[in-house]
């Protein structure tokens, strides 16, 4: 009776919280069961999944996009950037990704979703020239936000005082909008430098050699006027762009509820 009654009360010692002390370490459970998730775990096979479709979406919607302003005939776009719509939605897929799935996830969308302007628009070399600056411009909105969690988190576990005590590294710290505003603005502010200092001293070079077949590549150096008025049309284009696809990427992820069914971060 003994060892049945010892049996009976460790059950219910069980049901209601066990508190197990093994040298340091503590174990606590109890009746409160976080909420689960869609599935468990973190798995490099369900971000680079993710990644891949969410990169195929992005050329899905790059194309439809596309064919729409080609419908419309034309005239869709800043003529202080050339060859730009004044909208462009290829990156939202990819900011998904990243946001949901993370920094392995966004990478590989953004390659899929870029490298696919390459192949659309590959005759004569254009296609090359006009995926570099978006995959520069569209993984800056991610990267940058990404260093910023990282070298908070290894902060914290060198138990140095954090930069931001409020963002770990993690999924969830984006859906709150102070969060989001600090670290997608510092995001558009380094897509801004990034890109203007790109198109400047390479994809402006590159393109007036490929256009005028020049055997030497003409530089801001040669035409400062025209190469610094249209980095900055660029650039000016840049930064709308990139608060265009954080407003919709966030609306896309964080009030559907998206990262906390599905995030592995």
């Amino acid at each position: 009776m003994d060892k049945q009654s010892n049996s009976i009360t460790s059950e219910e010692d069980i049901t209601e919280g066990i508190s197990v002390n093994e040298g340091h370490e503590e174990l606590h459970v109890t009746e409160d069961l976080p909420e689960m998730k869609e599935y468990s775990g973190k798995t490099i096979t369900i971000e680079i999944a993710a990644g891949a479709i969410l990169g195929s979406l992005s050329i899905i919607i790059g194309f439809t996009w596309d064919a729409i302003v080609e419908g419309i005939g034309g005239g869709f776009g800043p003529s202080f950037a050339p060859g730009m719509t004044w909208i462009d939605f290829l990156a939202i897929p990819i900011l998904v990704a990243f946001f949901v799935f993370g920094i392995r996830s966004g990478l590989i969308a953004c390659i899929i979703g870029c490298g696919a302007i390459a192949g659309y628009l590959s005759e004569g070399g254009f296609g090359w020239l006009a995926m570099l600056p978006k995959f520069v411009a569209s993984s800056t909105m991610f990267v940058v936000p990404w260093i910023v969690l990282k070298i908070n988190g290894r902060r914290k576990r060198k138990d140095k005082p954090r930069l931001m005590k409020k963002m770990n590294y993690s999924s969830e710290t984006f859906k709150h909008v102070g969060n989001y505003a600090f670290l997608m603005g510092n995001a558009v502010l380094f897509r801004m430098i990034i890109t203007f200092a790109f198109n400047l001293f390479v994809v402006l070079p590159l393109y007036t050699y490929l256009v005028f077949g020049s055997p030497t590549f003409i530089t801001v150096f040669d035409d400062p006027v025209t190469f610094l008025t249209l980095a900055g049309g660029y650039t000016a284009w840049n930064i709308v762009q990139g608060i265009s696809d954080s407003i919709i990427s966030y609306l896309i992820v964080y009030p559907t509820k998206l990262y906390k069914n599905y995030s592995t971060w």
